[in-house]
């Protein structure tokens, strides 16, 4: 696997507004550097092209691992995952009342919520601490 160039690495960041596609944890929040993450695996065919890479948290990466799929439990169907580069995060998606948890509205953002681990104890606590400091979800 080739190194991906640091100018395509400030380009997707910019694009991904410095923030992971899937839980929308921005960088100046996150302890760790955000991955480049390839939408369809290497191991699946995908490239180390722009239109390949996208931005992700360490947490959301690894819960997606080589994964493309996933399972939405209301419908009992295989789902193709969320792809941040080509999906809008607002059709799929949306945060709780108390702005802790995110919600999947479609199949899709269901699937990517459950696979992803989206809402697991420890983030819906941290993002509710953000959330009290005016500091969650992101204003745009």
């Amino acid at each position: 696997m080739s190194k991906i160039s640091r100018k395509l690495q400030g380009k997707i960041r910019r694009q991904a507004k410095n923030r992971c596609g899937y839980c929308l944890l921005p960088q100046n929040l996150n302890p760790t550097f955000l991955e480049i993450e390839h939408l369809q695996p290497v191991a699946g065919g995908g490239t180390e092209t722009e239109e390949n890479l996208w931005l992700a948290c360490r947490e959301c990466n690894s819960h997606k691992s080589a994964k493309i799929y996933g399972f939405d439990e209301k419908t009992g169907r295989r789902i193709r995952l969320y792809n941040p580069r080509r999906q809008n995060w607002n059709r799929h998606f949306k945060f709780s009342d108390d702005k802790t948890k995110i919600i999947g509205k479609t199949v899709c953002g269901r699937a990517t919520v459950e696979t992803l681990k989206l809402n697991s104890e420890i983030l819906v606590c941290v993002r509710r601490l953000w959330v009290e400091f005016d500091l969650f979800p992101p204003k745009d």
